[in-house]
């Protein structure tokens, strides 16, 4: 006869199975969902950069090397090394680089002395080069 005190080996080895596939797959879960955090943080960083320069520019634009031409300006551009700075920045230990361009001015543009600019942000995220743009206008300070 048989007693019915305790568990047997395989009702634990199967309950042990049964518990270590769960664990495994919540962890996976876990994982995949900080992956994700951390790529939205990462363009949220970028989004507010991208938001921050092109302000700056609106306010002065003499820190970027820049003209009202139509051009693209980016760090390889710069002649001095404050001018480098700005358009690479260290945050959360990842390097954002600035591409700033200037487009042609349309119709009332030119009249109103604005003209058109695309700030570009571009980082690495989870082993990907990403992207991040805001467009607006900057006055010609003549």
């Amino acid at each position: 006869m048989l007693s019915e005190k305790g568990f047997s080996l395989i009702e634990v080895l199967i309950s042990l199975t049964i518990l270590s596939v769960s664990v495994i797959g919540i962890s996976q879960f876990f994982n995949q969902a900080n992956q994700i955090s951390t790529g939205n943080n990462n363009k949220l960083v970028a989004t507010n950069l991208a938001r921050m320069t092109l302000e700056r520019l609106q306010n002065d634009y003499g820190a970027y090397e820049m003209k009202a031409v139509p051009k693209t300006y980016e760090k390889s551009a710069c002649t001095s090394s404050s001018c480098r700075d700005v358009y690479e920045t260290l945050i959360n230990n990842n390097t954002y680089e600035t591409k700033i361009t200037v487009k042609p001015q349309k119709g009332k543009e030119s009249s109103i002395n604005l003209f058109p600019v695309k700030v570009t942000i571009q980082y690495t995220s989870n082993q990907k080069v990403q992207r991040t743009s805001v467009e607006g206008y900057v006055k010609n300070v003549k």
